[in-house]
This record gives C-alpha cells, sequence and structure tokens, in this order.
C-alpha cells in the first residue's frame, strides 16, 4: 500500500471517528460492521445487474466503508482478534466478488448486442484479485510476509467505484487496467517472495497447494 494511500485512509478514519464512537454505544459488535458491511456490497451488485451503475457504485461505496469501522471498533472495545481479521478479509473478497458478479450480469444482458471483452476482462480481474490475496497468503504459509503490490483491494475498490459513477464507458477501459494491474500484482508478489525463500532442496522435498 502506498503512502498516499495510508494517508487517505488515517484521514477518512478520523471523519469517521463519530460514527465508530456511536456504534459502541449502540452496542454493536465488529463482526456485526463486518456483517452489515458485506450484506451492503451484496446489495450494490444486485442494483449494477439490473443496470444503475451509478447508484450500484454509491452502495459499493457505502459497504466498502464499514471495512473502516470494524477494526476501528475492535481496537476500540478491546476486541480484536485473528478470527476478526480473517473474516474481514474474507468478507472483503466476497464483497468484490458480489459487485463483479453484477458486472457479468450487466454486461451479459444489457445493451444492444452481447459484448464479450468486458466479461473476459471481468474473469481477468477476479482472477488477479484472487491471486493477489493468495500470494500473499501463501507466503505467509512458509514464515515469509509480503506487503508489496502495485494495486491493492483500496486501490480496486477506489478505481472501480469511480468507473461506476462516471458510467458504462467508463468501466470496460478501468476493467483493462485492473485486469493489467492486478495480475502485475501477483506477478510482482510472487517474484518479491520467491526472491526470499531458500532455493532448491537437496533431500529431493518439495511441496504443493
Amino acid at each position: 500500500m502506498t503512502e498516499d494511500t495510508r494517508s487517505f485512509k488515517r484521514r477518512l478514519r478520523d471523519h469517521l471517528r463519530p460514527v465508530i464512537l456511536t456504534l459502541d454505544r449502540m452496542g454493536i459488535s465488529p463482526l456485526g460492521v463486518s456483517i452489515l458491511g458485506l450484506a451492503i456490497t451484496a446489495w450494490s451488485g444486485l442494483v449494477v445487474g439490473g443496470g444503475h451503475l451509478f447508484w450500484g457504485g454509491v452502495v459499493f461505496v457505502l459497504g466498502s466503508a464499514f471495512d473502516m469501522l470494524d477494526g476501528d471498533l475492535a481496537r476500540l472495545q478491546g476486541t480484536v482478534s485473528a478470527r476478526g481479521a480473517f473474516l474481514d478479509s474474507c468478507f472483503d473478497r466476497l464483497g468484490e466478488a458480489f459487485l463483479l458478479a453484477g458486472l457479468t450480469w450487466y454486461f451479459a444482458t444489457t445493451g444492444p448486442a452481447p459484448d464479450a471483452w468486458p466479461l473476459v476482462l471481468i474473469v481477468a480481474v477476479v482472477a488477479g484479485s484472487l491471486t493477489t490475496s493468495y500470494v500473499r497468503a501463501r507466503a505467509e504459509g512458509v514464515g515469509e510476509t509480503c506487503f508489496v503490490g502495485w494495486l491493492q483491494r483500496t486501490e480496486r475498490v477506489i478505481l472501480l467505484t469511480a468507473a461506476l459513477l462516471l458510467g458504462r464507458w467508463a468501466v470496460t477501459p478501468m476493467l483493462v487496467l485492473l485486469a493489467v494491474a492486478t495480475l502485475a500484482t501477483t506477478v510482482q508478489r510472487m517474484v518479491h517472495v520467491a526472491a526470499k525463500l531458500p532455493g532448491p532442496d537437496p533431500d529431493g522435498r518439495g511441496g504443493d497447494s
């Protein structure tokens, strides 16, 4: 994550602090916030699939904002846990999947003629998004860290939301950018982690997922 992105998230969290305090006073748990955020992002996929790109983008922004609330709420309530972090990451990926599924439905059913290119690009974005996360998780599984990445989730959310708000004309070019950038980030992470791992095993032992 770039320094600009971290700075942006810090400023946004400062503005959201009153919301976090209100949620705490209402007795809402961080898990409840995460589930609500997932439900809202799932709804954004339905809105986009129905042909309402702008409003789908608005709903997706709202759902994604909850990703910045649950962690701070957990810290405020003293309930930070590995389980919460695990579920939060899973919900993030599911939220993206719901939105991309909505876009798939939109391009498959809307327009004067079927448009295959956006569908191919969406598959590439999904592949890039999943493998970007997988490489980091696999690195941690073999005892390494992997925090590098040209295009991580925050950047993907911002760019995809911007395209939805601008309209159909902006979505396909943005999918091209996201497809190339996410797959490039996967390769970047693979090279980064592989360079830190030991070479061939003299005993001939290897592993596979």
